[in-house]
């Protein structure tokens, strides 16, 4: 609206500067003064337009939402009982959204929160809540985020379901709360260290330091990470974790290992995955796991297990499953679960 006045007055100016040049009997100095204002005004316009032009350019800002909503339905079987239940597999929604600051600085922020479909449909619980900046020295956040042990639970974790990687849930982290990281890439290489910050704890330090690097290629995908968790009454716990994962075409191999040293008690995770593409539409998956506390009697909760699931692929959004697993307890009950589900993945970018 203001481009289309300042344009108006103009064409005015131009068709009335003939006109005053008649009233003044063609005196040439007053044509001259019509001229130099004409061209004045004419200057400030495209001065004007410049600006207007380059506020209306749309911003250096990029916004994404994003989500995946993943019911399930399924028998749970013990030896004592059998449950039906409606389940969520870690439903999910949250936005994503970067800005630009020039000299090579982008800042960064994530909101992610749960939907729980088993009740109700809750929502609000957060996964990720960070904000960050990023350049050629690295990325810093902070925040509630993923640490750097899901290098190496991250290759395995290919079920549809919440507690995967299934003996990696037992005792690996996922996501903290109140936690600084650096992540740094070196072409295929990259580094990526953590430390928790929870003043609430009475700890005058960190609670919790993770540190990793990570090799991925088109060849293969080779990681490592070590992390120190401050418990109660000044024990610690020390992990160091390994992982490895190799595509071959429609053939995907991966295993990961942690050694759990805890109050001087070893545990330890195993976790051998693989899936195969039968054609476009199908994919069969099939994992192992071990998971063993370091516990040797009744109150130990060592297990092996076994997942076999088949995928019905019908878009990259969507899939429908029917997947079955069992726990088999070294000193508790075995636990058989076969369930279906189905998934939807949805991303709008703005």
């Amino acid at each position: 609206m203001k481009q289309f006045k300042l344009t108006s007055a103009v064409l005015m100016l131009s068709f009335a500067a003939p006109t005053f040049a008649v009233q003044s009997n063609n005196n040439t100095e007053t044509n001259d003064e019509l001229r130099t204002e004409l061209q004045q005004i004419q200057h400030r316009l495209a001065m004007l337009e410049a600006q207007e032009s380059q506020a209306s350019t749309p911003s250096n800002t990029q916004f994404t939402v994003y989500g995946t909503l993943r019911p399930t339905f399924g028998l749970t079987h013990t030896n004592s009982d059998d449950v039906w239940d409606v389940n969520d597999a870690s439903s999910r929604i949250g936005f994503a959204t970067e800005q630009q600051l020039g000299d090579g600085l982008t800042a960064f922020a994530k909101g992610e929160f749960k939907v729980d479909i088993k009740n109700d449909g809750d929502f609000g619980d957060a996964r990720k809540a960070y904000v960050g900046i990023k350049g050629s020295l690295g990325r810093v956040a902070i925040g509630k985020q993923a640490v750097t042990q899901e290098i190496i639970s991250n290759p395995v974790d290919i079920f549809n379901r919440s507690g995967t990687p299934i003996a990696y849930d037992s005792a690996g982290p996922f996501r903290l709360n109140n936690l600084v990281t650096y992540r740094k890439q070196f072409g295929d290489i990259l580094f990526s260290a953590d430390a928790q910050f929870d003043g609430n704890k009475g700890s005058g330090g960190s609670d919790f330091v993770n540190a990793g690097v990570c090799y991925k290629s088109d060849l293969i995908y080779i990681a490592a990470a070590f992390y120190n968790k401050e418990l109660e009454d000044d024990k610690d716990e020390n992990t160091l974790g390994v992982t490895i994962a190799k595509s071959f075409e429609s053939l995907y191999l991966a295993a990961a290992y942690q050694n759990i040293e805890k109050d001087n008690v070893d545990g330890s995770t195993l976790d051998v995955v693989a899936s195969y593409f039968i054609n476009e539409t199908y994919k069969i998956k099939l994992g192992v796991s071990k998971f063993d506390d370091g516990g040797n009697d009744i109150s130990s909760g060592n297990y092996n297990a076994y997942n076999t699931t088949l995928e019905w692929h019908k878009t990259p959004k969507f899939r429908t499953f029917i997947e079955y697993q069992v726990k088999d307890y070294e000193y508790r009950e075995t636990n058989d679960q076969i369930m279906v589900g189905m998934r939807y993945n949805f991303d709008y970018t703005f």
